[in-house]
């Protein structure tokens, strides 16, 4: 019971870490919760563009018109070095003149030469003009192709390109049949990355303090057996680890739009798995007593490598076979695949979800086994 008490006295000097990965992932976990993607227009994006019409014809007034209605135009001077400052600073995204003789090489059907531009590099601004004048110089092409006077093309042109369609972004595969929403949904699918940086990050200078040379052999000397030290190391990492959890899920709730029911607990029971996984973690890395300025490094080695290649990050569908091949060992990818069919992005199926979840308890269980050999045989080299 003593070593219990000690290691709770000195996590507590520890939890300001624990807080500010808590209080940072719960504010993005409420704000993804008010963004409801499935509802979202799609709108368009307006570049800021500088508009030099050197021809100044009624068919380049009207692409002037056009991309006016279209994208934010900035006045600038005819001068190179202003307007390359103006790129510089992002004043600007693109410089678009329209060169001498544009009417006439557009009823002619030449396409050299219609334009100049200057960017600093590529980008999507740059691509995005690019296809804008292209789609604009085919359609000009395809209504004088068509029997259309010169200026009369431009402006029908104008007037296709103006037309707007009510694009609404929806979420593709199944639809969600299990009994959680897609906002809660989201905010369990990272939590992964948040057990294991934020138990490491606390739970390993913990660890590390308990297991120092003194402190362990002032305790061998004791009447402490090494299994009861171990025990009770279990112990207190057993309340924070469930503190952690217990915050997590019930900050779920709101975004669920209440209490949990039917389906959804098979996310909250993936959940509790897989901090039990990431506290085996933690306790098998600090039973190697790494150095403090190591721990970060093996922290976000393990968190982040793990959610990348799993699909916390990075959704599975975008995963290659090969990649996907290799994180089947590794319990991250099976708590998303339980995940997703919350999502709704697989169909659900219930004999699936366990068996991934029981998975990811044979992970926790082998760790939590290595953790004990390893502690055991560092106390009898220390002893001998």
């Amino acid at each position: 019971m003593q070593v219990f008490k000690t290691y709770l006295k000195i996590l507590k000097k520890h939890l300001h870490v624990a807080s500010i990965y808590v209080i940072a992932f719960l504010l993005t976990g409420f704000a993804m919760t008010f963004m409801d993607d499935s509802a979202s227009l799609f709108e368009q994006t307006r570049l800021k563009i500088c508009v030099l019409d050197l021809d100044n014809t009624p068919e380049s007034r009207a692409l002037c018109d056009l991309i006016s209605k279209q994208h934010d135009i900035r006045e600038m001077p005819a001068d190179e070095d202003a307007m390359l400052d103006a790129l510089y600073y992002e004043r600007i995204n693109y410089a678009l003149t329209i060169g001498k003789g544009y009417a006439e090489k557009l009823a002619a059907g030449e396409t050299d030469g219609l334009f100049e531009n200057r960017f600093l590099h590529d980008s999507y601004s740059t691509a995005y003009m690019e296809q804008f004048l292209n789609e604009y110089v085919c359609t000009v092409r395809a209504y004088l192709a068509g029997g259309a006077a010169s200026a009369d093309a431009a402006a029908q042109a104008c007037a296709s390109f103006e037309t707007e369609t009510a694009v609404r972004v929806v979420k593709s595969g199944p639809e969600n049949t299990s009994d959680m929403s897609l906002a809660a949904a989201l905010f369990f699918r990272y939590l992964p990355y948040l057990f294991i940086s934020v138990l490491m990050n606390v739970l390993c200078p913990v660890l590390h303090a308990v297991n120092k040379k003194d402190i362990r052999f002032r305790t061998d000397c004791s009447g402490v057996r090494p299994l009861r030290y171990t025990a009770a190391i279990f112990g207190g990492t057993g309340v924070f680890v469930a503190g952690i959890w217990v915050i997590f899920v019930a900050a779920a709730i709101p975004m669920n739009g209440g209490l949990y029911h039917g389906t959804a607990w098979i996310a909250v029971l993936n959940s509790l798995v897989f901090t039990l996984f990431s506290a085996s973690v933690t306790l098998l890395v600090s039973g190697f007593d790494p150095p403090s300025n190591l721990v970060n490094m093996i922290t976000q080695m393990i968190s982040l490598g793990m959610c990348f290649i799993c699909g916390v990050f990075v959704d599975q569908n975008m995963l290659g076979e090969n990649v996907l091949a290799a994180a089947r060992f590794l319990p991250a990818y099976w708590y998303i695949r339980v995940n997703r069919m919350m999502e709704g992005s697989d169909a659900f199926d219930g004999a699936l979800a366990l068996r991934a979840i029981a998975i990811e308890a044979a992970f926790a269980a082998v760790l939590a086994l290595l953790t004990v050999l390893v502690r055991k045989s560092r106390s009898r080299s220390a002893s001998a």
